[in-house]
């Protein structure tokens, strides 16, 4: 079992990164990788609440993120930070993630044996 750290920065609204990072992570945590999964810069728009109108043009992936109890993975960090620079407060989000600053996401990251960032 290694420990990986999957680190997202890519807004939910102009790539298809989020769900990318989304199948990779839940793919990762079936062979039993222990994950750290952390929200930076503009990939904290993926933890707010889905907006359920029609004419939003992705689909919404975010929905999957209920699915990561089950897979055990319970290590879900964000960007204090980037929270900070979005006025964003830790209640607002819809999942619930451990807020890091700079130095507590520097020593989580040097634990790891595999970083990943998309």
């Amino acid at each position: 079992m290694q420990h990986i750290a999957i680190i997202q920065r890519q807004s939910p609204f102009n790539s298809s990164s989020g769900r990318e990072a989304l199948d990779l992570i839940l793919a990762l945590a079936a062979v039993e990788h222990q994950l750290s999964v952390i929200f930076s810069g503009d990939a904290i728009y993926q933890l707010l609440p889905v907006n359920l109108n029609r004419d939003f043009g992705l689909k919404r992936y975010q929905q999957g993120f209920k699915m990561f109890g089950l897979y055990d993975i319970d290590k879900l960090y964000v960007c204090g930070q980037s929270m900070q620079q979005r006025q964003i407060r830790p209640e607002e989000l819809a999942v619930t993630a451990q807020q890091l600053d700079s130095l507590s996401l520097q020593q989580l990251l040097a634990k790891q044996q595999q970083i990943v960032c998309i």
